[in-house]
């Protein structure tokens, strides 16, 4: 079975990437720690004097980066190897003690030789670790050296102003220049032509027309099966969640599949008869690239908005919508790879500046408009009464900051094209539609991960019989281990899909907090530099820090936490514990941004330690307070708890005070201080079991035996009485013309004692009559 062009294009860059690093590999084993340690420090020489040429490309430098990874490999092979020697020389060493001195009586010969060799050997393998771990710091150095460098290029290829669009200097030119492209371009072909015509015989000619022929005519055949496969049928009313996330990754797939499979047969065949020669292999290269793009981004388009399938789409939005967004998605990834084969024929015949600028900022105007349409008639239609109730089942509505976000990224093409900066417009663009796909697939993959685990780790499921049945899981442990198998999962997934990215941005993930730096006006504070953008950057890591923090509080207020044992307050002191937890960190990653270290905080909070001790100490007690509640758990969310002369039901724990809502639904507002240091009666702190106690004055007269009795019966008969400990009545005092009693019972739930009381005075009020 013949192998395909891109798997032939991998082996052959593994085997040319890899060979000499397989080479090394089996040859370092060989020579000695301090030899391979002298050809590592002779290649990071030779990787640190090519990054001095300015004529650095990326290739040139991604070059320098593969070559670096095996050198450090081998660096960090060398100290792993000679760290456990040196260990050990050191520990025997230490048995051997020291030498005597020359007073004390002499030791034996053989100990001083084997101190000696011990004490030479410990030095040389100390020395070569010495030097190893320098050569790797080089190496470290290096690395952040290239990576730095390919930000700057990218910086400056991406964000150079050329025309634009309404400059006549760009036109003039390119209309002049037209006539001399379309001949290069002839002359492409016919070289192409003869090239073939000369080498390729009849049969390989009539079998690449045969090929072409059946896939110009099996295509839509076989687009129509495709979809009747992905099985989203239109009588399904309501399909469950996870039906309408598999059956949209699977129409995806086979609808990307097709003209995927037809561009590879026909590269096969292509590479098979020799009939691409050296020119024409970057234009071939980026036509693949551009049917893999408008492949995949129709396939999730297809899947995931279902245009003709209501029933199975996945976000609320109405039919018109739906096919309005499929329409753009075809159009404006089509635009981006055209651009992307324009360019691989422009650099072939090698057109001028104007016009390489001119067709991509032609290009990138068309997807501009595209998007601009799109998002016009979509404002237009946001009001469709189909598209409002698909959005209120779902609960939140993230179309109103979606195109807020598109519009605004539709203004900054507009003014990049309008500027001269058309390829930092172009490469917008192709970042809109890259970033667009893997929302949409990390949406799916997310949701089918969710409602996946949900789904099996059901004690009625396959998969949840068999943990049950041989880990004898119970129910409830069932759906924690499905929920934290969900949320790791999930971090996987966005931890990868945020790295994809950042990639086109040369931001690699060794270096996430490192951003493109460009040219903004900074001013320093003795070491500390200060520009408009680090503050912004640290605006963006605190706010993304808060926003995951949110979201993790969330993730366990909704999902993980109602499924454990833990009651209410344990669960709100957990989450709120971790929100502080997360303001910190979020807070030490953005003030590290700016260069603010913990050492130079301590510096400033010493200094204002005064202004904190006098202006904000109420505060301060307060958040302490607050902590104190929240870990001691004496007062917990949803307690009924009396302060003074207020009591309710505890219903929020904040930074500073704690929110008490009364029966006459009323909300206090109470400092956290006045809860830890003031006196604060809890009718729930641990159980629900309470006491009513009900206190009656009759004439000394009556018979006392009688009230007694009638008081008994009527506890009794209550159904929310416990009858353990049973109700009893107590004579309190006996006066001049009456005597008091007192009712005392217990009920199950404090909560119901007024109404419980209620019902008692009533059921004696009848019995006394």
């Amino acid at each position: 079975m013949r192998h395909l062009p891109f798997l032939r294009l991998l082996v052959l860059a593994l085997l040319l990437l890899g060979g000499p690093a397989l080479a090394q590999q089996n040859a370092t084993p060989t020579a000695t720690p301090a030899a391979r340690l002298d050809a590592a420090k002779v290649a990071l020489d030779g990787i640190e004097g090519a990054l001095t040429r300015s004529d650095l490309t990326d290739a040139a430098l991604q070059k320098q980066r593969t070559a670096l990874d095996p050198v450090a490999l081998d660096i960090q092979n060398v100290i792993g190897e000679l760290q456990p020697r040196a260990d050990a020389a050191k520990a025997r060493l230490a048995q051997l003690g020291t030498k005597p001195e020359p007073t004390a009586s002499p030791e034996a010969a053989d100990i001083t030789a084997e101190r000696d060799t011990q004490e030479s050997l410990f030095k040389d393998l100390d020395a070569t670790l010495k030097r190893a771990r320098v050569l790797a710091v080089q190496g470290t150095q290096v690395e952040t050296t290239i990576g730095s460098l390919r930000r700057d290029l990218f910086a400056r290829s991406v964000l150079a102003q050329s025309y634009s669009l309404l400059d006549p200097r760009l036109w003039i030119p390119f209309v002049a220049e037209l006539p001399s492209d379309f001949r290069a371009l002839g002359f492409l072909v016919g070289d192409w032509y003869h090239a073939v015509a000369t080498k390729v015989q009849v049969w390989q000619a009539v079998t690449m027309l045969l090929t072409l022929l059946v896939i110009i005519v099996a295509y839509e055949p076989a687009q129509r099966i495709a979809r009747r496969v992905s099985a989203r049928d239109l009588e399904t009313v309501a399909p469950s969640r996870l039906r309408k996330v598999a059956s949209a990754l699977w129409a995806a797939v086979v609808t990307a599949l097709v003209p995927i499979a037809a561009v590879l047969v026909m590269g096969e065949l292509l590479l098979a008869f020799d009939m691409l020669n050296t020119r024409l292999q970057a234009i071939t290269s980026a036509f693949v690239r551009g049917v893999l793009i408008v492949s995949i981004n129709v396939g999730l388009a297809r899947g995931f908005l279902s245009p003709r399938r209501s029933n199975w789409r996945l976000p609320p939005i109405s039919d018109n919508g739906a096919l309005r967004l499929y329409n753009l998605v075809i159009a404006v990834s089509s635009m981006v790879a055209l651009t992307r084969f324009v360019e691989a024929v422009n650099d072939t015949i090698s057109v001028g500046l104007p016009t390489a600028v001119a067709s991509r900022g032609l290009l990138t105007a068309a997807a501009t408009a595209m998007l601009l349409v799109t998002l016009d008639r979509l404002g237009k239609g946001a009001n469709d009464a189909s598209a409002k109730g698909a959005r209120a089942k779902t609960g939140r509505d993230w179309s109103g900051p979606l195109r807020v976000l598109m519009w605004f990224l539709v203004a900054v093409l507009v003014l990049a094209l309008l500027t001269g900066f058309v390829a930092f417009a172009a490469f917008l663009v192709t970042q809109i539609v890259a970033v667009s796909a893997l929302s949409i697939l990390l949406y799916m993959l997310l949701t089918l991960t969710d409602e996946g685990a949900g789904a099996g780790f059901q004690p009625d499921r396959i998969f949840g019989r068999v943990l049950t049945q041989t880990l004898g899981l119970r129910r409830d442990s069932l759906d924690i281990i499905g929920i934290l198998f969900s949320g790791a999962i999930r971090v996987v997934l966005i931890t990868v899909a945020i790295l994809l990215a950042l990639a086109p941005w040369r931001i690699e993930s060794g270096d996430m907090l490192s951003t493109v730096q460009v040219a903004f006006f900074g001013f320093s504070i003795g070491d500390l530099r200060i520009s408009p953008s680090s503050i912004a950057i640290a605006i963006v890591l605190f706010m993304v820090g808060m926003g995951a923090t949110r979201a993790v509080q969330r993730w366990l207020e909704v999902k993980f936490l109602p499924h454990t044992r833990l009651d209410t307050g344990l669960q709100n002191s957990i989450k709120t514990s971790l929100g502080y937890v997360g303001f910190l960190l979020a807070a030490s990653l953005s003030l590290s941004q700016l260069g603010l270290s913990f050492e130079r905080l301590a510096i400033v909070a010493g200094a204002l330690s005064v202004g904190i001790g006098f202006g904000l100490q109420s505060i301060v007690n307060n958040f302490v307070s607050g902590l104190i509640i929240l870990w001691e758990r004496a007062i917990r969310v949803g307690d009924w708890v009396v302060v003074g002369g207020e009591q309710g039901y505890v219903r929020r724990i904040n930074v500073r005070s704690t929110e008490i809502e009364t029966f006459d639904r009323a909300t206090v507002i109470l400092p956290n201080s006045n809860l830890v240091s003031g006196v604060v009666k809890n009718l729930l702190r641990n159980d629900r079991v309470g006491r009513i106690k009900l206190p009656f004055t009759v004439g000394i007269g009556t018979e006392a035996e009688k009230v007694r009795e009638i008081l008994i019966a009527a506890a009794k008969d209550h159904d929310h009485i416990l009858s353990i400990p049973s109700p009893q009545v107590l004579l309190v005092a006996i006066g001049e013309a009456n005597i008091q009693l007192e009712l005392l019972c217990f009920i199950e739930d404090v909560e119901m004692s007024q109404r419980v009381t209620s019902d008692l005075l009533f059921t004696i009020l009848k019995g006394f009559r």
